[in-house]
């Protein structure tokens, strides 16, 4: 028999395709909505980026305006309030990474080590899981009614003569920094143990039974055995968290940030808002958000390098 030829080739290879479309077709079908979204809202706007090197005008729409350049470049790095943006979204960003970051991990690792105990277990997973599903709006109003001059905060250190005063926690940077931090931590922390707590399911509790034969605590179990499983889970995760430190903070700042603590809460994300709506900046509020997409693959690509050559493991 002679070699297939090219087309012959093919048309196996567009059989094989189709007959596995066939098999899948109901999967496909569940994923469908989610890859129209993803098209319309994440794909279909790129061709919009053009904006940040023309002199964007409404009514002459996106390619009948003229192009500038890299004019709004250039102004955006003489701007002293994108520098302070960029710096505040760092910030904020390093300080919930940091801090936020092992919070679930530890979580779940306790939760692990709650046996015989399935009830109690199941109702902190409840208490600790709601908070994800409420919006920024309504934490937001209560962050700011709890922490109010009138709010229960101020109520109980003022009875228990701890302050001579209402003291303005949203009014003073510091504390401004820390409610933000801290309430981003607990909103999230309880729904983001979920992703470890099924990577610590399909560790094989042979482990745990060799390792509690030759008499390790649960201490050294969990050091030796849980941690090591959910190793690749842990970078994987930490990678994606380190490429949203861009984008992850818009709700949250928008909604509790005031004039007095401005130089603290504006981020980039609130400011290309403010830039491209409220003040009709359409070009330059473009050009930070370009800027601040090249940042966020910068930094997937970097941290995804590092921890290739450091641990082994990457997302790709």
């Amino acid at each position: 028999m002679g070699t297939p030829s090219y087309s012959t080739t093919r048309l196996a290879g567009k059989h094989r395709i189709l007959k596995k479309v066939n098999e899948q077709k109901y999967l496909l079908l569940l994923v469908m909505p989610a890859v129209v979204w993803l098209f319309v809202f994440a794909y279909m706007p790129i061709y919009g980026v053009v904006i940040a090197f023309k002199a964007y005008n409404v009514g002459l729409g996106i390619w009948g305006s003229p192009w500038s350049g890299l004019d709004q470049f250039q102004v955006l790095f003489t701007d002293r309030l994108f520098y302070n943006a960029l710096r505040n979204t760092f910030l904020i960003s390093a300080a919930k990474l940091v801090i936020g970051f092992p919070v679930p991990i530890v979580f779940a690792l306790m939760l692990n080590e709650l046996k015989g105990m399935h009830l109690f277990k199941k109702g902190v997973q409840t208490l600790t899981y709601l908070p994800h599903f409420l919006s920024w709006a309504f934490v937001a109003a209560f962050l700011i009614t709890f922490f109010s001059d009138a709010g229960m905060i101020n109520y109980l250190l003022t009875s228990l003569n701890l302050v001579g005063g209402p003291y303005a926690f949203l009014a003073d940077r510091a504390s401004f920094f820390s409610i933000v931090v801290l309430s981003d931590i607990w909103k999230h922390f309880g729904f983001s143990s979920i992703i470890y707590l099924a990577a610590i399911s399909t560790i094989s509790p042979t482990l745990y039974e060799a390792a509690y034969m030759d008499g390790a605590s649960r201490f050294q179990r969990a050091w030796y055995i849980t941690i090591p499983g959910i190793k690749p889970t842990v970078i994987v995760l930490l990678i994606l968290a380190i490429s949203r430190m861009m984008t992850q903070n818009f709700e949250q700042l928008f909604l509790m940030q005031n004039i007095l603590v401005m130089d603290v809460a504006e981020i980039l994300e609130t400011y290309t808002y403010k830039m491209g709506l409220q003040k009709a900046r359409f070009s330059y509020s473009t050009a930070v958000g370009l800027f601040q997409s090249l940042v966020a693959f910068v930094l997937l690509f970097s941290a995804n390098r590092f921890s290739r050559w450091y641990t082994g493991e990457s997302v790709f």
